[in-house]
């Protein structure tokens, strides 16, 4: 017993180690989420490419998020692995299928995704805009509005709108896939659609791009942006995520990360063609010495002060999240490169921004003609000179003329398009924001220089009244000093002469010298005024030039804005009739398939009928085949009646005769 008792000891400590050694190689409790993130050495973050998310531009990789998920892999003591996505359905399926730890592309918690994800707490807030086109019809609310309004499929617009079909059951919705924020914006400001719904973030961003965006009224009050993260994973990554949060809050990052995505928009001013004269008026004399100073022979100063209103809106202190600053808005290597040390004093910066411009253009092949480099060269100022031979290449491969510019900027916005900037050497870029940039210093130029114009000829005027009005004051002193000289000579001949003078003659030659300086005074003074005259003449001509010009301009834009609307109502009109032609082509298709189900039927009938007739056919010859039948059995049988008969009869007969 006590052998076999120490037998059963030595197999229990037997197993134990057996079992220590498998739980060393492999441990029954599995890793958390986190202890993953860790092990792995990478946290994976999917997002959506936006300026205000996640971009990168060959150099520098910017966005809010990505930002803000860089501090967040320093906290797990990780690296940041950035996925991007080209659809808000791609995004979420990647989270779905766990190729993502979380999602941070500027997305707003709603009620929808929040029964389905966790989140982080929100890094800020926004609402949703209803956003049209300036200068056509704006609705106040929901109910207003009178055409198809574009949301992105899986948004939270789609489910602020699903929420609304209440209040306007007649709603007509557009869902769009495939596309983002910033494309929707691009087409409400091309006039491709009338209405669209973004976040105010995005609106904010993108105003500075397309001047013609404008808010029509808020859909939905400011709700939360946050990271969205799966509901079945453990809680580690959940907890790490709103402790991060949180100290972030405390120390100030966030706020940080708002004032550089954000701060700047708060102070964004409306560019339309009246603010642009109000701070020509006020602003630009400011500068405009040193626009004049720095201005070379391959960038003149007009040209350098449009490009510096679409930069800064000649704001000396003006910056943006990439880092950019300054008049010219130059970035740090940049002003490094062209030896600009302080990029927010307007002098440095001017002369850097007309040097740097002035490199570019001297940059640019000698193919491309000269009176367009400049083009060129500001899209390359824009988004980057790498970015524009991208474009220059896609042009060549689409068999267009890369040395042209109509041509290069109706590509570049192809830059934003995945199939084609991967067959590039830098990458996306915003291609169709470069493409707006340099169409708006060209209109921009061309304002200015009307109104330099415009201004320096009133100038002119004035300096020529003020010469003639000198030059009057010069004449009739001149004339006042003549007839004193004169009077003072006849004074002193009739002293010499010895002939002493009357009383009378005294008095007439006091009157005659004064009828003659009256007389020249009056002639001076009808001059002056005749001058005067003209002049006020000429000034009230230019005054009523002016008028007219402004009354053309008004009346212009009164009939560009009733044309627009003739064409919104003949587009609308169009729009309604293809909708009409749809309607009876589809009621003329549907006719045409119940004829045709109808022949169908009726085809199917006579082979029915025809199968009856054929078996009705076969049973009238097989009745008559049995008619004939028992009729020849019926011969039959008389005759075998007869015969019987016969038969009968002579056995009778027979048996008669043997009787």
């Amino acid at each position: 017993m006590h052998l076999k008792k120490l037998m059963h000891q030595s197999a229990w400590l037997f197993l134990c180690f057996i079992l220590s050694l498998i739980s060393a190689c492999k441990p029954f409790f599995p890793f958390t989420n986190l202890e993953e993130i860790q092990q792995r050495g990478t946290v994976i973050m999917g997002t959506i490419n936006s300026s205000l998310t996640y971009s990168y531009d060959g150099a520098n990789k910017s966005g809010f998020d990505y930002e803000l998920g860089k501090q967040f892999a320093v906290y797990l003591n990780v690296e940041l692995q950035v996925k991007e996505y080209s659809s808000l359905n791609e995004l979420f399926s990647a989270l779905d299928n766990k190729e993502v730890d979380f999602i941070g592309s500027a997305l707003t918690l709603t009620p929808k995704r929040a029964k389905k994800y966790r989140s982080s707490p929100p890094y800020y807030y926004v609402s949703q805009k209803v956003v049209y086109h300036k200068g056509t019809y704006r609705p106040r609310k929901i109910a207003d509005v009178n055409a198809p309004v574009s949301v992105l499929k899986d948004s939270s617009h789609e489910e602020t709108l699903d929420g609304l079909l209440d209040e306007a059951p007649d709603l007509a919705i557009k869902i769009v896939e495939g596309e983002d924020q910033e494309s929707l914006l691009r087409q409400v400001a091309d006039k491709e659609i009338k209405f669209a719904i973004v976040d105010s973030s995005t609106l904010a961003q993108k105003q500075r791009y397309y001047p013609a965006l404008a808010e029509a009224f808020t859909i939905s009050e400011k709700q939360p942006v946050a990271w969205l993260i799966n509901r079945d994973k453990d809680n580690t990554v959940y907890s790490a995520m709103i402790e991060f949060i949180g100290n972030r809050y405390q120390d100030q990052s966030i706020a940080k990360f708002e004032e550089k995505y954000f701060g700047h928009v708060a102070h964004f001013d409306y560019v339309d063609t009246r603010i642009f004269l109000k701070r020509i008026k006020k602003t630009l004399p400011k500068y405009e010495p040193l626009f004049k100073k720095f201005a070379n022979s391959e960038v003149n100063w007009l040209l350098l002060a449009a490009v510096s209103y679409q930069e800064s809106h000649w704001n000396p202190h003006a910056k943006s999240p990439t880092g950019v600053r300054g008049m010219m808005m130059l970035t740090l290597d940049t002003a490094d490169y062209i030896g600009i040390k302080n990029r927010l004093d307007p002098k440095q910066s001017i002369q850097g921004g007309a040097k740097y411009l002035a490199q570019l253009i001297k940059r640019l092949p000698d193919s491309i003609q000269s009176n367009e480099k400049i083009w060129f060269a500001l899209a390359s100022y824009n988004i980057g000179y790498g970015h524009l031979m991208d474009a220059r290449r896609i042009t060549s491969i689409k068999k267009q003329n890369p040395n042209s510019w109509s041509d290069v900027k109706e590509n570049l916005p192809l830059l934003h398009q995945r199939k084609w900037y991967k067959l590039t050497r830098y990458g996306y870029a915003r291609g169709r924001e470069a493409q707006h940039y340099v169409n708006n210093i060209r209109q921009y130029k061309k304002t200015l220089t009307w109104f330099i114009t415009e201004r320096d000829k009133t100038i002119a005027q004035e300096k020529a009244k003020a010469k003639a009005k000198q030059e009057a004051k010069k004449r009739t002193l001149a004339m006042q000093q003549t007839l004193q000289k004169k009077e003072t000579e006849e004074e002193n001949s009739a002293v010499t002469s010895g002939k002493p003078l009357t009383k009378l003659s005294l008095l007439q030659q006091a009157k005659d010298h004064l009828l003659t300086k009256e007389a020249s005074f009056k002639e001076a003074q009808d001059k002056t005024s005749a001058k005067e005259r003209l002049l006020q003449k000429a000034k009230n001509k230019t005054l009523a030039e002016k008028k007219a010009l402004q009354e053309s301009k008004d009346q212009t834009f009164t009939q560009k804005y009733a044309l627009q609307q003739l064409q919104d109502k003949q587009l609308t009109a169009q729009k309604a009739f293809q909708i009409s032609q749809d309607k009876i082509l589809i009621e003329l298709k549907a006719a045409q398939l119940k004829a045709d189900k109808a022949i169908a039927l009726q085809l199917l009938h006579q082979q029915t009928t025809d199968k009856a007739l054929a078996k009705q056919k076969g049973y009238q010859q097989e009745k008559e085949q049995a008619e004939a039948t028992e009729k020849s059995l019926k011969q039959a049988r008389e005759r075998a009646l007869e015969a019987l008969l016969k038969q009968q009869q002579k056995a009778e007969k027979d048996i008669t005769k043997r009787e």
